[in-house]
């Protein structure tokens, strides 16, 4: 009987998580400008890709301190910024789920997000996001 085979259409999916990237980009390659920052002083900055890796980790570091955890769901209201992107990815580095909300969302939207999706915690951009958050939940 005569054997045939045929090397395989797809490839296994790849093992890991989201924030595997920022790791592994800081570890192929610390130098590589990344992403852009406005400083202080409102001057844009590069940001390398072992400085990303270094601020995902503190955050990562500081969220497991505050209570979250594996599993969590946590809202992050804010515009589209920097900091947006590095919750994400401390977020995704404990296993952590995001879940975004728009900053023009009303109170009343912002109820049913963060209640439907059973939200244990969000990070807000500034004051006015905190209130309307607090105005929604126990």
């Amino acid at each position: 009987m005569r054997e045939f085979s045929n090397p395989p259409l797809a490839l296994a999916p790849p093992v890991g998580g989201l924030a595997d990237v920022v790791f592994q980009r800081a570890e192929d390659d610390p130098l590589h400008i990344a992403l852009g920052r406005k400083d202080e002083s409102g001057q844009w900055r590069d940001v390398t890709a072992a400085e990303f890796r270094d601020e995902v980790l503190t955050l990562a570091k500081g969220l497991l301190a505050s209570g979250i955890r594996f599993g969590d769901r946590v809202a992050i209201m804010s515009r589209t910024r920097y900091e947006w992107t590095l919750f994400d990815y401390a977020l995704w580095t404990i296993g952590a789920q995001v879940v975004p909300v728009y900053p023009t969302s009303s109170a009343e939207q912002c109820f049913w997000m963060l209640h439907d999706a059973e939200v244990t915690a969000a990070v807000v951009e500034h004051e006015d996001h905190a209130m309307t958050i607090a105005t929604v939940i126990d």
